[in-house]
């Protein structure tokens, strides 16, 4: 009873906290795309992708190895803290020396200056690994959670006011700087451990032997990610870059808000309950729809106001609405395959989680591979809206029923169990879609700004999907009905009877 609070407690924090955070994501993104455009969006994405995969080279895998470790010891994370510092370093000098070369490749001589300023960033993640693992393995997700936030919130101040100042694509280095750096102290100061002057070289053989494999299928999953960004970027240029990058952080930030918090929970959970056949599939199937139940919605309702939102950003964001549009489909069937990994590393499959990470990395390639090269000459919309259909492929109709039969087959958990709790989400969904399509369609015909038809369809979808929702998830309604019946009975709700 004690774990399955500590387990919902968990979800709680992390799931309040990734709201938060996306929430003030979308709203710093949103204004920031106003104040700047696609090409500064464009350059300050190529650049971050690079420093993005030399910073993978810290972790290594090791953040799930010290989360998974049933008997972690001191000695592991001060072969895993000075291991990361010392090669933090080295990093950030193959980092600064190759940066004119991912410059040259992308055409965007600008690119190996920002590179070599956002490889600050690279030893500050050095300094944070082990304690984020450590919060992570003891379901700490309200530190986390404060951290992450505060972060994020510093960041995007600086990046507004340095925007507001004219400072173009370098708002946006200053912005990620920033966040790191605050996250950095934020963690410290909430963190417990310290680190000794002592490093292991046993101990961190013991945990590579099952980062190593873990480590491939990180690297499998970051080329899927960001294959999008890096194949624009090679094919097209900046200012398809920046259209792509945005609409994918958008689809991103919804996922991140509504399922990513409970992916983060899940590796923990599942680890616990890697030798209880029967709960472990109870908990996925419950990840599943918990995930569901929010994100697909939310999803529907994006791609049902992506006209609009644009519209507001200016008339050179026009052209990603299109994309947005496919890639919150894209969304919607891909948080299937979200637990598949965790569920994976905790069973102690990583070798299996490679190869799936890579074949997957690789589809997703040679689709969108072939996309680039055939409109390589056409005109923007052309370009963008060809990879968002060759990342929509692969994953709708390849990706996604592999993983989620694989999560099936670990767990037992039935495709009909599977759908069932899916179902109350997807009538949601198409409830939103119906009601704003049809909205946006009648108020078309007045004259009305983008901000104004934006806030009026964002709203309309909230009052129409929320009751939906709940009319058609019976776990739902009883939970929101257990949730406003301890507040009535709480003294402070009384006081005001």
């Amino acid at each position: 009873m004690a774990a399955q609070k500590s387990f919902q407690n968990a979800i709680k924090w992390s799931f309040a906290g990734i709201w938060v955070e996306r929430l003030l994501v979308a709203v710093f993104t949103v204004v920031l795309a106003a104040l700047l455009g696609p090409k500064d969006f464009g350059l300050i994405g190529i650049a971050w992708v690079f420093v993005t995969f030399i910073q993978m080279f810290l972790d290594q895998g090791l953040t799930a190895a010290l989360v998974q470790k049933k008997d972690l010891q001191q000695e592991h994370l001060d072969a895993v803290f000075w291991m990361n510092l010392t090669l933090s370093l080295v990093l950030v000098s193959v980092s600064v020396a190759l940066s004119h070369w991912w410059a040259g490749m992308n055409h965007a001589p600008k690119v190996a200056t920002l590179i070599s300023v956002l490889s600050l960033c690279v030893p500050i993640e050095a300094l944070a690994i082990v304690q984020k693992s450590i919060f992570s393995r003891n379901m700490d997700f309200k530190s986390l959670s404060v951290r992450s936030t505060a972060g994020v919130f510093a960041g995007g101040l600086v990046g507004i006011a340095m925007a507001w100042a004219k400072f173009g694509v370098w708002s946006l280095v200053g912005q990620q700087i920033t966040k790191d750096l605050v996250s950095l102290v934020l963690i410290w100061r909430l963190s417990d451990w310290r680190p000794r002057w002592e490093f292991s070289w046993s101990h961190l053989r013991e945990l590579l032997s099952f980062s190593a494999s873990n480590f491939i299928a990180q690297m499998g999953i970051f080329a899927d990610i960001q294959s999008g960004t890096i194949l624009v970027g090679l094919f097209l240029g900046p200012v398809p870059v920046g259209l792509y990058r945005l609409a994918d952080r958008l689809m991103n930030s919804v996922i991140a808000a509504c399922a990513a918090s409970i992916q983060m929970v899940s590796l923990p959970e599942f680890s616990r309950l890697q030798d209880d056949e029967a709960r472990l599939a109870e908990s996925a199937l419950t990840c599943i729809r918990l995930s569901s139940t929010i994100t697909i919605p939310a999803l529907a309702g994006l791609a049902a106001v992506s006209g609009p939102l644009m519209a507001m950003l200016g008339p050179e964001w026009l052209a990603a609405a299109v994309v947005l549009r496919i890639l919150c489909v894209l969304g919607m069937v891909i948080i299937f395959a979200y637990f598949t990994g965790p569920l994976l590393q905790a069973l102690g499959r990583p070798h299996l989680l490679a190869w799936l990470e890579w074949a997957r990395t690789i589809l997703g390639v040679a689709f969108l591979i072939v996309a680039g090269a055939m409109t390589r000459h056409s005109v923007l919309n052309r370009q963008i809206i060809a990879i968002a259909v060759a990342k929509l492929i692969p994953g709708v109709f390849v990706i996604t029923p592999v993983f989620l039969y694989i999560l099936m087959h670990f767990t037992k958990i039935s495709l009909r169990r599977v759908i069932g709790s899916i179902m109350p989400s997807l009538i949601a969904a198409t409830t939103i879609v119906l009601i704003v399509s049809g909205l946006n369609k009648g108020l078309n015909t007045f004259t009305i700004g983008p901000r104004w038809l934006f806030a009026t369809e964002v709203t309309v979808g909230i009052i129409v999907g929320v009751p939906m929702l709940l009319l058609v998830d019976r776990q739902l309604r009883e939970f929101v009905r257990r949730r406003f019946g301890s507040l009535r009975s709480s003294p402070r709700f009384s006081m005001f009877k």
